[in-house]
């Protein structure tokens, strides 16, 4: 498909307005982002139709309260549950992250055309400013409100090479007079949408980038090696078990989400990084990795089931040595893991070690196996120190950095009838349970 025809598909028509179509982390229903004022009082009166003139079902409404009562144009911005669609992959970018005159196009069904055997039409133009949320932009042609009268809804996109990006919403020319509204229109960007489905605690804006595992192929398992060339077969096999595990049955990444949502973290309290693309890269190498290891033949639901109290990984975007935090880790893993288990923590450490010293390993386990409130002295819980003591706790940057970087000429000369993944199972075992 060409760009326009990538915007186009996402393009609906609600009443005399338009809207865009997006993702959300569920099954249940799709959104339709859109402009309040387009959207009549009545649910029932509501009529939506896709770039095929196809209807819509709408499930329900998500509209500020602020303008129910004031109608200010600072909330004019709406959400329409809709039934969901499978084909959207619509891809996102904030608008904070726009460069300055950023090209940006305009895509919607302006009144004039509907009857047209070219009814979506698009208005480029540029970023004039991005605001509390707020984008400005200037339309090529300068366009007045009757001729994009419509469009109100409609969505935003800055193209990246191939690649049409969603940053807003238009709902209105800019300036305060009718003779000032040329040429200028106003946005809501994506924010204000995020926060809408944050008050009606209902599900997030997807990513486009979760819905599939296949998004995340092309940057698993960068090996920081001197020779490229030496782990050259190891990164085709594993890349090639990658694309198995993703065409049978491997689970797409919202659904991983909803599954263990904040177990998938470190720090429970940041589910902000639950949509981070490197949590996403690490946990198909981490699938990629347990395959391996049990010689399985997919990562389906039932293996994952089966999984989830043997191995887990849990990701932070925080840097810091990861050995700091081994109380928290050990808790989390006497949480999540029977006896035994392994949790391998992924973060942006490079240098990361692969196991805890074994003295501060210690340490740890004694200080939070004593058995509280039982007579003057500190009584530890020979039974609890077990447990933890059972634990594997690694590092997927160590496990990289000591089962394939220190050792890269291994892989080029194994005997025969010994592939490279081979030798990484080996090493890997060594460290996981």
């Amino acid at each position: 498909m060409t760009v326009s025809e990538i915007m186009q598909s996402y393009c609906v028509k609600v009443n005399g307005g338009s809207g865009v179509l997006v993702n959300a982390m569920t099954r249940d229903y799709s959104y339709v982002l859109t402009a309040a004022h387009v959207i009549p009082e009545k649910q029932g009166d509501i009529v939506v139709h896709d770039y095929k003139d196809e209807p819509l079902g709408v499930l329900s409404v998500l509209i500020p309260q602020e303008w129910r009562e004031s109608k200010s144009e600072r909330y004019d911005f709406a959400i329409l549950k809709v039934d969901y669609q499978e084909r959207l992959s619509q891809k996102c970018l904030s608008a904070s992250d726009l460069s300055d005159r950023a090209p940006l196009t305009l895509v919607g069904f302006p009144e004039t055309e509907r009857n047209s055997a070219d009814p979506i039409k698009e208005y480029t133009g540029h970023k004039i400013s991005v605001a509390n949320e707020l984008v400005i932009m200037s339309l090529d042609g300068g366009p007045g409100t009757t001729t994009i009268r419509g469009m109100s809804g409609g969505g935003v996109y800055h193209v990246q090479g191939d690649k049409p990006l969603l940053i807003g919403v238009e709902f209105q020319m800019d300036g305060t007079g009718r003779e000032q509204q040329y040429g200028r229109s106003q946005c809501h960007s994506l924010a204000k949408f995020e926060e809408l489905t944050t008050a009606y605690s209902s599900a997030p804006m997807i990513p486009a980038y979760l819905e599939c595992f296949s998004n995340m192929r092309d940057t698993i398992f960068s090996f920081n090696v001197i020779d490229p060339n030496n782990v050259s077969k190891l990164k085709l096999e594993l890349e090639g078990a990658a694309d198995y595990l993703i065409k049978n049955g491997l689970l797409p990444p919202y659904k991983v989400m909803e599954q263990y949502h904040s177990d998938l973290l470190v720090d429970p309290t940041m589910l902000g990084e639950l949509k981070t693309y490197e949590l996403w890269v690490a946990y198909l190498e981490f699938l990629v990795i347990c395959v391996l290891i049990d010689q399985s033949g997919s990562a389906d639901d039932d293996y994952l089931r089966g999984l989830e109290r043997k191995r887990r990984l849990v990701y932070t975007s925080n840097g810091t040595n990861w050995v700091s935090r081994l109380e928290d880790l050990l808790k989390t893993a006497r949480r999540l893991l029977d006896k035994d288990g392994t949790l391998i923590v992924a973060s942006p450490e490079p240098a990361a070690r692969v196991l805890p010293p074994t003295f501060r390993l210690e340490k740890v386990i004694s200080d939070i196996s004593v058995v509280p409130n039982q007579g003057p002295f500190p009584v530890i819980d020979s039974t609890e120190s077990a447990i933890f003591t059972s634990f594997k706790l690694t590092h997927l940057e160590g496990l990289r950095n000591k089962c394939v970087v220190d050792i890269e000429d291994e892989y080029p000369n194994l005997q025969a009838g010994k592939s490279q993944s081979d030798l990484l199972r080996e090493k890997l075992s060594e460290i996981i349970n």
